[in-house]
């Protein structure tokens, strides 16, 4: 005992009680100090230390934050107004029964033979190599300047068609209603599959002279005026190329790991055929 401590009072027991106190106190600071560095070396590199360290120890889901989920804000996209659209389309079920019908593989020229009439100008169906061209024009009314319905299909032997177009004079009211309906006629005549709702929709679009782009069932449709003269419009139907064909399943079926699957509509749809019932 130093006479500092005997001068102080203490005791053998005093004096080893402040010696354990000072040992504590200079471990906490060893700690602290160590701590700290520790913390340190964890948080360097946007604390890829600390990560590796709780992913060691199996410690993540405690540990570890999860990352935030990347949000993408886009601009919305605003739908065009109602009016834009067949109002067919926005009904909330069908107007009508759907119904399959049987239809008649025709040639190109009988196609073309169906579009004419007995006020046709002109009619003509020419072969081209492996392809053909129908032509039909046919004058309406009795002004100085008749209105006119002008067709021109395009299409490959023997009964492909790849594009069928109107051009409609409409320089006389009195004559434009004629017009429009034997155009909506001729697209029946010639042959080209669509329901009566599509048709209608075309006759409305065209009765009030809405130019439009559009894929209505297996066609992209065009329609606008004629840059020279806005009177005269062109409706140009391209009918889209058909993807599919009917016939047996692969004998094989496709790899789902390594086939791609792509949405499509369906081209072929086989119906059982009932047998007829005994005479009575």
């Amino acid at each position: 005992m130093s006479e500092e401590d005997k001068a102080e009072g203490l005791t053998p027991a005093d004096l080893r009680r402040k010696r354990r106190s000072g040992a504590l106190v200079f471990g906490l600071f060893l700690l602290a100090v160590l701590a700290g560095l520790a913390a340190t070396v964890l948080a360097v590199n946007d604390g890829r230390n600390y990560r590796r360290l709780a992913q060691r120890f199996g410690l993540q889901q405690y540990l570890l934050s999860p990352a935030p989920q990347s949000v993408r804000m886009d601009r919305p996209k605003l739908s065009p107004p109602a009016e834009h659209y067949p109002p067919w389309l926005l009904h909330p079920g069908l107007e009508r029964t759907a119904t399959f019908e049987a239809t008649q593989a025709r040639s190109a020229d009988e196609r073309c033979a169906s579009l004419k009439t007995d006020n046709a100008t002109e009619f003509t169906f020419t072969p081209t190599g492996d392809g053909w061209e129908c032509l039909f024009f046919q004058e309406f009314g009795s002004a100085s300047e008749k209105a006119s319905l002008f067709v021109q299909a395009r299409g490959a032997l023997p009964h492909l068609v790849r594009s069928f177009r109107i051009k409609l004079s409409l320089v006389d009211p009195s004559a434009d209603q004629s017009v429009i309906d034997e155009a909506i006629v001729a697209i029946e005549r010639f042959g080209l599959p669509m329901t009566a709702e599509t048709r209608l929709y075309i006759k409305e679009m065209i009765s009030t002279r809405r130019e439009f782009s559009s894929i209505v069932e297996n066609y992209r449709m065009t329609f606008g005026k004629e840059i020279t003269d806005e009177r005269r419009y062109n409706l140009l139907i391209l009918p889209r190329p058909q993807t599919i064909k009917c016939g047996d399943a692969p004998e094989t079926p496709p790899n789902n790991a390594t086939t791609q699957i792509y949405r499509m509509p369906v081209g072929c749809l086989a119906l059982r055929v009932t047998p007829a019932g005994p005479a009575s």
